[in-house]
């Protein structure tokens, strides 16, 4: 079984890529260095603020399970639901593997934001085997709530933003 290993101990873990080339589909276990949860730090891209936390597990079987801090919703976001999704590894042109996730969650309607969406999540991440560390660049993309969220022509005006966190291990 080939481990989720490049150049010296790091491990590379892209979650979502869109704009990767991948040469082959991987199984599952090629990828299950990555499998864990994370507890990531929310970072606003544009000015480096934290905005956040978030819990992301990766599970052998394949699902992607989404908790964020900020569910309650916050200044120009409405509230949210936890996120859910599915992983699958492959390798890139030069052989390292990575993990492609779409995760979906919805919003909850409120006054302040009345018509409820469905949104979908595209992480582009990197893991480091060596130190348990993810850093992602996530992608976000709302839509009407009846919108196909699998389809390409709903992907829509991104919102960015960047995550760093450390593997959560047992005590």
């Amino acid at each position: 079984m080939r481990g989720c290993v490049t150049s010296g101990l790091a491990a590379v873990v892209v979650l979502g890529s869109a704009s990767s080339v991948f040469a082959a589909d991987e199984p599952l276990s090629a990828c299950f260095d990555a499998v864990g949860t994370f507890l990531t730090t929310n970072i606003n891209p544009d000015d480096g603020a934290d905005v956040g936390r978030s819990l992301i597990s990766l599970t052998n079987g394949g699902h992607f399970f989404l908790t964020d801090s900020n569910e309650g919703g916050e200044a120009g976001f409405a509230p949210f639901t936890e996120g859910r999704g599915a992983w699958r590894c492959v390798s890139d042109e030069s052989g390292e593997l990575h993990i492609l996730a779409t995760v979906l969650d919805f919003t909850h309607k409120t006054e302040a934001f009345p018509e409820q969406k469905i949104a979908r999540l595209n992480y582009d991440a990197v893991y480091d085997e060596e130190s348990g560390k993810l850093s992602a660049d996530v992608k976000i993309y709302f839509m009407p709530i009846d919108a196909d969220p699998m389809d390409p022509a709903n992907l829509k005006d991104p919102i960015l933003n960047h995550i760093s966190g450390t593997r959560v291990a047992a005590q």
